[in-house]
């Protein structure tokens, strides 16, 4: 570890591995810095002349809206292409998650990287920290579109099943086991419920379209609904205001009982 100058580190190497930086996360590690609230060393690779930031982008860019002129960063001597090829994992177990668009485009990279490109999907799966089936449906996508297609089939037939038995009164005989105490349920078993519910709703629009009071009071629910969720969403707006009213009070209290110290 060593201190670096800011401005050294290079961010355009290809060693990116987000689809965006998000903005909101940034500002959140600027305000924590301003707190007082440390946080890890950046990890670049050093090619002997230049540092390529691997690991920190957030927080280098939380850096420089602070005005940070150096900081440590955590090296390791490499190539620009081994820069690029360690940055395919970056996230994978810490930091902000990463999206699938994210894990998308490290997938595509290193399918693609010379250094990567004839791995097979177990070895880039490793190298970009997702699961070997995540790197087979980008590699192959005729291949995971079958393989949705079959496992859809799959899961309707055995929820179609699980109602048939339900109606009969029956216990169900499924192959698969039903889930132990503790354990969520199944595809099938979430299919079932769903397709059941969409039956009962079913029931219940032909009944309110049969009947112009309980359609009236139908769209009046409906109405009375849509303005509940716009104020749950004003309250949530309220609270986040709020709570950031309080920790500007808690931060200029701060400042007000240094002032008084200095006196």
């Amino acid at each position: 570890m060593k201190k670096v100058n800011l401005n050294d580190i290079r961010i355009d190497g290809g060693t990116q591995g987000r689809e965006v930086i998000d903005q909101a996360t940034v500002y959140h590690y600027l305000e924590c810095m301003k707190e007082g609230d440390e946080f890890p060393p950046v990890l670049t690779v050093f090619d002997g002349a230049t540092h390529w930031l691997v690991d920190g982008f957030h927080r280098y860019h939380a850096y420089k809206l602070l005005g940070i002129k150096q900081l440590d960063v955590n090296y390791k001597p490499g190539t620009q292409l081994e820069a690029q090829v360690m940055s395919f994992g970056v996230n994978g177990q810490h930091g902000k998650p990463r999206t699938n668009e994210d894990k998308r485009k490290v997938v595509e990279a290193a399918s693609a990287h010379e250094l990567t490109k004839s791995k097979t999907d177990y070895e880039i799966a490793k190298i970009c920290a997702v699961s070997k089936s995540f790197v087979a449906s980008i590699r192959n996508p005729e291949a995971k579109k079958k393989q949705t297609e079959a496992k859809k089939k799959h899961v309707v037939e055995k929820a179609k099943q699980i109602i048939e038995e339900a109606q009969n009164g029956s216990q169900t005989t499924i192959s698969d086991p039903a889930p132990t105490t503790g354990e969520g349920p199944d595809e099938a078993e979430l299919m079932a419920n769903e397709l059941a519910l969409q039956a009962d709703q079913d029931a219940m629009y032909k009944l309110l379209e049969s009947d112009d009071a309980l359609k009236t009071a139908h769209e009046e629910i409906k109405r009375l609904n849509y303005l509940n969720a716009q104020l749950d969403i004003r309250i949530h707006g309220l609270m986040n205001e709020k709570n950031e009213a309080i920790k500007l009070c808690k931060k200029l209290q701060k400042e007000n009982d240094k002032l008084k110290g200095k006196k």
